[in-house]
């Protein structure tokens, strides 16, 4: 595999859903035909599915749709404390960024007012006593949510003031799944914890339609949860009907089962910084420690591409080979080699049905282009390795 960081675009045509203003934004919603298997990689791809019982389900998409660059690399500089450092540098961006050198020195100062934040909650009574409220669970590589809900109903971002904060375990031999502690009148009564990052929430009703202003740059890919369910004190994606019970229940809100929101990791601290990335949603520096490279490919499910939305989402770890497209869309679509204004003839899927697959094979490394010939606004790239 060569090239580390892909860059999406989306000139989203008008999706035939039905949008009130109460519902989620037309980007939030899942394919409308799901495919036949579990499918889609947690930071390689905007949409990911797994299966619970007999059926493929929604997990997680990834946006809202712009031009947006994920690090799939552990070798770009990434990390708030690399950003930070390139910035201070003066050196070249790497091109894999997609990023100028404002917008680097505006996302550095953004994460700085993160780190200092916070740092202000090193002491976990003080994240109690600012009313930041611990979710009953520590998550493998990514701690325990503390939510300020007061926060989350503004709708505002800023960088100080994030609705979420990350604390783990302090010693790595307690418990992993179940509460950590509880607030009670504003101090903490639990295990010895330490902060680890902070996250923000961005609801629909705030966010709208497009993709809103975060952070500076393209590197700050939002999420939202499709039936996440906490059940024996772990969070896992399962069917609504498999998710009940007196102490479990729905980590989501019944938006067609999505969470109410956007939401984004922010590991701005030095002490536990993220190699794999400053909006990773996994930071392997913190329980379980673990190699970074190991943890991206642990994370990682299918290597099978997706047509969803009037969008393509491929996975950067093609070889070589044959190619498979499933289209999650109820509307046919095509995977043609290079553009509409100069197709170049390398392959064409033909068209492809909803909820149909198609293969392609490009036996050469390289960076192709294709489009849809049906609908010539869908546009897409594949970097293929050498295997």
């Amino acid at each position: 595999m060569s090239s580390a960081a892909v860059l999406f675009d989306s000139d989203d045509p008008t999706l035939a859903l039905d949008h009130t203003e109460n519902a989620p934004a037309l980007d939030a919603f899942a394919p409308s035909v799901m495919p036949d298997k579990a499918m889609g990689r947690v930071g390689y791809t905007r949409y990911v599915f797994t299966q619970s019982g007999d059926q493929i389900i929604p997990a997680l998409i990834e946006g809202p749709k712009g031009s947006q660059t994920r690090c799939q690399s552990v070798e770009l500089p990434c990390s708030f404390q690399d950003l930070k450092d390139l910035f201070e540098s003066g050196a070249v961006i790497p091109e894999e960024l997609n990023m100028t050198s404002v917008e680097l020195g505006l996302l550095v100062e953004q994460l700085d007012a993160v780190e200092s934040t916070v740092r202000r909650f090193v002491d976990v009574n003080d994240a109690c006593a600012a009313g930041y409220l611990p979710d009953g669970t520590q998550t493998p590589n990514m701690g325990s949510h503390f939510t300020n809900f007061p926060l989350i109903l503004d709708g505002k971002f800023s960088p100080s003031a994030p609705e979420i904060l990350l604390f783990v375990a302090a010693d790595d031999a307690a418990p992993p799944f179940g509460a950590l502690g509880r607030c009670k009148d504003g101090v903490w009564k639990g295990v010895d914890v330490e902060i680890a990052g902070a996250a923000f929430y961005q609801p629909f009703a705030a966010a709208g339609n497009n993709h809103f202003e975060g952070f500076s740059g393209p590197l700050d890919n939002w999420h939202i949860h499709y039936n996440l369910c906490r059940l024996a004190g772990q969070d896992v994606t399962v069917l609504p009907s498999v998710c009940s019970g007196a102490a479990d229940g729905p980590l989501d809100r019944p938006q067609g089962d999505a969470s109410e929101g956007w939401m984004i990791h922010a590991w701005a601290d030095r002490e536990h910084d993220n190699q794999l990335g400053a909006f990773s949603m996994w930071n392997p520096s913190i329980w379980p420690l673990s190699d970074p490279s190991a943890t991206f490919g642990s994370r990682t499910a299918s290597n099978t591409n997706l047509i969803a939305g009037f969008d393509y989402q491929t996975v950067e770890a093609a070889v070589p080979g044959k190619i498979s497209f499933f289209n999650a869309d109820p509307e046919a679509h095509s995977v043609t080699a290079g553009t509409p204004e100069n197709p170049t003839g390398e392959f064409d899927s033909g068209i492809v049905g909803g909820g149909s697959s198609a293969t392609i094979e490009i036996s050469q490394p390289g960076t192709y282009e294709f489009f849809c010939s049906l609908h010539t606004g869908m546009r897409g790239t594949i970097t293929i390795g050498d295997g």
